[in-house]
């Protein structure tokens, strides 16, 4: 923002990262806050922060253009305009330097409307502050989501005239967050909620700083096949449809909150790449669900009218429920062999966490012709010969999870893939999508593979069932009773 901002590029001498984000200890005033210099406002919480203005400003920005980032219920921001200050500001300026006004556009768009509010940044020599104002009068007619407040700021303090601060401490401030209440005359905030609301939003806010100022790079970069704003439409229309009767009739003694919505956002992923696909080709394309588990996957495709069908070596009870609303044999018991099996009228093969199909799901669809394509999810570790002692890499820069996508991406290039991948957008920390739906150029058969796949072929023994697991462990119970 500032030229007068210093430059926190210089070296952390040695300081461990993790002793900067442990600071976090805030002075709170919700029962009694203190009133600012500034008219009208009062002060709630103050947070010594490590980093310089320069980290705040950044933190502030990316704010500002993304406020789902820290606020869920938003789905994006649509800015309306910005207006930039033309007058010169003296050191202790408190005229503003900018204004934004944007549309806080919600993901509930059936029950909550769009928020209009004006961004608001101010620089001078003491501090930096940005202050967010919605556009109404009235505090019932905020989004359940926004402070109950009339406006809300951020504030870094760079010390001046503060005995807070320590004087040998380098790249540090104070970070403070002030509110206008509605009715001055009821000032504290007394509700546990909104107490937390506003600590946690400090402390994303502490802690961005933090990384700004390390130069913080997401490992995970979400979006790379399909817009951000494509998928969170697809997803919440998904979720609306399907959402609420799936948790209502979930028959599993599994967490249906946590499979149906992460099911929800793996279809709208697909749905959303299958969309793309469909514009060009001008037809639905048709799909094979391998270790489809619950089924809920093949369940959300085939009711958004894709032709397909999900395998896996035993039944959910779930799939009661689900084929009463499709076909029948939309969900089917097979036990698979890998090395022989081929789809060779399917477009898609899907591997969702589908355990040791995997691997092998590149090499199914490689011999399932020029036209097969796949997605596989990768979960737990399994080799080609179906069990779990690969041995992978494990080091502080790659991770077990990062080798075995690694692994299972090597098996696809040699089955003649171009592989594409994306970070889903899930609560699995199995996240990690690998596509193949284009053939390399020069496409022969790796020898190697070939080498691979039959020694494979050779040991690979599906998976018991969880059925035939409790059956096995019954049946070792009794005989260490000895009956």
């Amino acid at each position: 923002m500032s030229n007068k901002s210093e430059n926190e590029n210089r070296s952390l001498n040695g300081i461990d990262p993790q002793t900067l984000f442990e600071q976090f200890a805030p002075s709170i005033y919700f029962e009694n806050p203190k009133p600012s210099l500034n008219n009208e406002w009062f002060i709630i919480a103050e947070q010594i922060v490590p980093c310089g203005r320069e980290s705040f400003w950044q933190t502030i920005n990316h704010w500002t253009i993304e406020p789902q980032i820290v606020i869920p219920p938003i789905e994006k921001t649509i800015i309306v305009s910005r207006t930039q200050s033309e007058e010169n500001h003296d050191s202790f300026s408190r005229e503003p330097i900018e204004t934004i006004t944007r549309e806080l556009v919600p993901k509930r768009k059936a029950k909550d409307e769009i928020l209009i509010e004006d961004v608001t940044y101010f620089e001078n020599d003491k501090e930096d502050r940005v202050v967010f104002q919605p556009k109404l009068s009235q505090e019932s007619d905020l989004p359940f989501y926004y402070p109950k407040v009339k406006a809300y700021s951020f504030v870094y303090d760079s010390g001046l005239n503060t005995d807070l601060l320590e004087e040998d401490k380098e790249e540090q401030g104070i970070l403070r967050l002030e509110i206008i209440p509605f009715d001055e005359n009821e000032v504290a905030i007394l509700d546990q909620k909104k107490q937390y609301a506003f600590k946690t939003i400090l402390h994303k806010l502490f802690k961005w700083c933090i990384q700004k100022r390390l130069g913080y790079k997401k490992k995970a970069h979400h979006d790379m096949l399909i817009s951000k704003e494509t998928y969170q439409s697809m997803y919440q229309t998904i979720k609306a449809k399907y959402g609420p009767q799936l948790v209502a009739n979930w028959t599993e003694k599994t967490d249906p909150r946590k499979f149906v919505y992460e099911d929800i956002a793996i279809a709208s992923y697909l749905l959303c790449i299958w969309k793309e696909e469909e514009s060009k080709t001008k037809k639905k394309p048709t799909f094979i669900d391998l270790g489809c588990g619950n089924g809920l996957l093949t369940f959300l495709l085939v009711s958004e009218g894709y032709e397909g069908y999900g395998i896996d070596i035993a039944d959910r009870k779930i799939w009661t429920v689900l084929c009463k609303e499709q076909k029948q044999d939309m969900l089917r018991v097979e036990t698979l062999y890998p090395a022989t099996a081929t789809y060779p009228k399917t477009e898609w093969l899907i591997g969702n966490h589908a355990d040791e199909l995997v691997p092998w799901i590149p090499i199914i669809a490689s011999k399932s012709g020029e036209n097969c394509k796949f997605v596989v999810i990768p979960c737990c570790f399994y080799g080609l010969d179906g069990t779990r002692s690969l041995s992978l890499p494990n080091s502080e820069n790659v991770g077990k999870y990062r080798a075995y996508t690694d692994y299972v991406k090597d098996i696809a290039k040699k089955a003649g893939y171009e592989c594409e991948e994306d970070y889903l957008r899930i609560p699995s920390t199995k996240n990690i999508a690998i596509i193949g739906r284009t053939k390399q150029s020069c496409n022969s058969t790796n020898v190697e593979l070939l080498k691979t796949v039959d020694i494979a072929s050779k040991s690979f023994v599906p998976r018991k069932t969880d059925r035939e697991k409790e059956e096995l462990r019954q049946e070792n119970k009794k005989l260490r009773l000895g009956k």
